[in-house]
This record gives structure tokens, sequence and C-alpha cells, in this order.
């Protein structure tokens, strides 16, 4: 049977067989608009004839006092012991119970991911308080990437999300000079011949330039791949602003040592989930937009090693 709401529309097919004999009521769930589905021939009921004349009492009343000795004191009638069984439900509760359980699939897709309202990150709507909205985005990066990486509208421009992006560079350059000045880190390759003290100085203009170079070319490559695999759904801006925002946990490198390691797996990461919920893409679109680049650049170091090895 094919049941249908008057009023939203909302219909499914239910098996006859199962609905209540006498259900003719349903409640829509989805609009709970109460309404007749179907309806059922009243049962023809076979009423007494007012002609024929009442049945004769038993007893005669005069020989009432008599019988009643006969049968000795009336017993009271006892009631039963046991668990009172509760009346049954309505007949339509039971059909909404099944109508309720159907799920509009054809509207919704369960794999489909609800996408939250697009939100630009307090960093970049801040227009006082600085070093408390950077604070509490940085935070809401590590904290609820996927959140953070969902509502990321684009074009706002790629400016604010690079200013980010060179907080945290800064921060690192300048934990990396005080470092090499004590002696705890070796110096730049770029820098190791020179005094400790413009060593220091010229790390902070190097090592952020060095960075935002690999910025780029990172960004358009990682970019090449995602449209390579029909993944890109934000553009150039997006892949920049997944890269510039998942840059976060970089801040780990002000820890000597320990803090390289595990700022690259963190970056890796959030960078995978940053593309991952800029663009919507799959998992595997995302793994292979980062899988392959390395493994082109790794070809391209084994070639070019050969090459100066034979020359």
């Amino acid at each position: 049977m094919n049941i249908i709401c008057p009023k939203c529309g909302f219909g499914r097919t239910v098996n006859e067989e199962k609905l209540p004999p006498k259900a003719v009521m349903a409640t829509c769930p989805k609009c709970r608009n109460r309404f007749k589905f179907r309806e059922i021939a009243p049962l023809e009921h076979i009423e007494p004839t007012t002609d024929s004349p009442p049945p004769a009492p038993a007893f005669a009343p005069e020989n009432r006092d008599t019988q009643e000795e006969a049968q000795g004191p009336v017993q009271p009638e006892q009631t039963p012991s046991g668990p009172v069984e509760s009346p049954a439900p309505p007949h339509d509760e039971d059909l909404w119970n099944e109508l309720a359980a159907l799920k509009e699939d054809e509207d919704e897709d369960p794999h489909t991911e609800h996408q939250p309202e697009p939100s630009l990150p307090l960093w970049e709507k801040a227009e006082s308080g600085y070093p408390r909205a950077f604070a509490q985005t940085f935070l809401e990066v590590l904290s609820n990437p996927k959140g953070f990486f969902s509502a990321m509208p684009v074009g706002y421009g790629m400016v604010k999300p690079l200013l980010f992006f060179l907080i945290i560079v800064q921060a690192v350059a300048l934990s990396q000079s005080v470092w090499q000045l004590l002696g705890i880190i070796p110096p730049n390759a770029l820098t190791e011949n020179l005094d400790n003290t413009l060593q220091a100085a010229l790390s902070l203009i190097l090592y952020p330039i060095e960075v935002c170079v690999f910025l780029f070319l990172d960004t358009a490559m990682n970019h090449f791949f995602l449209r390579l695999f029909k993944a890109d759904t934000k553009g150039f801006e997006g892949t920049f602003r997944a890269e510039t925002y998942s840059a976060a946990p970089m801040l780990l490198m002000i820890v000597p040592y320990i803090g390289l390691p595990l700022a690259m797996i963190g970056v890796v990461v959030y960078k995978f989930l940053g593309l991952r919920h800029v663009h919507g893409a799959t998992n595997k679109q995302v793994l292979a937009v980062l899988i392959l680049p390395m493994l082109l650049a790794i070809t391209v170091a084994i070639v070019l090693t050969l090459l100066t090895g034979g020359i």
C-alpha cells in the first residue's frame, strides 16, 4: 500500500499485511500531519428484535428466598491476583512507528557530509586585538581541523592567510637564531662562515624567504594534482588557505632537535585534513595529491644523482 501525506507529499510503500487490521489514521513523520489513509467497511452488527418478549426469569419471585437458602451465602467475586495486562496501544501508533522508521533516502545521501556554513577565521575578521585573534585561530586549527577547514571560504584574498603563516615562520626563525647564538644548534649552511651575531641576524631574513618560496611551490604542485584528480573545488586560493593554516604545527620547531620531526609529521597530517575538507575531496584523492609529488621528487633526485655520478 502506498501511503502519501496529503499535506507535505511524503509517502512510502508499506506492507499492508503488517498493518493492524483496524488502522485507518496515520501521523506523517515529516510534517506531523494526522490523516486518514484508508477506509474500512464497518462490521455488520445483528441487532436484537424488539418484538420478541423478554425471557422468563429462571425462578419465581416467591421461591427466591428458598433458593438462596438452598445455595448458601453468595461468595464475593474473586479478582485475579496475577499481573494485569496493559491495554493494547492505539492501532495508528503501530502505523506511526512503521512510517517513522522509513527514511527519505532519495533526498539525502547517507554518505554525504553536511558542510557547515562558510565562515572566515577569527584572524581574518578581527579589526583589533590581533594577538588574541591569532592565538584563538591557532588553537582552533589544532583542536578542530575538520570544522575549521570545512567552513573555510574563498574570495577574501590570500594576504591574511600569508600573514598567519609568516608569523609562525618568523617565530621559528627567531627561536633558531637564539639557539644558534647559544651554540645549541649548528648555523645555516649559507651563513656558517659568518660571525654568530651576523648568522642570527641573517637567519631572521633568509629563513622566512626560503620557507615562503617553498610554500608557493608546494601549493602550486599540490593544486596541479588536485586538478588532475578532479578534486579542485575552491581554486588556487582554497589550496593556498589549506597550506597556510595547516602550517600551525610548524611552531613545534621552536623546540631544538625533537621539534623538527614532530613539526614535519604534524604539517603533513594537517595538510591532509586541510586539502580534504577545504575542497571536499576524498581520502584517496588527497593521498594521491600528497604522495605523487614526493615520489616525483625522489625520482628526480635519483636521476640527477645517477647523471652527476656518471659525469
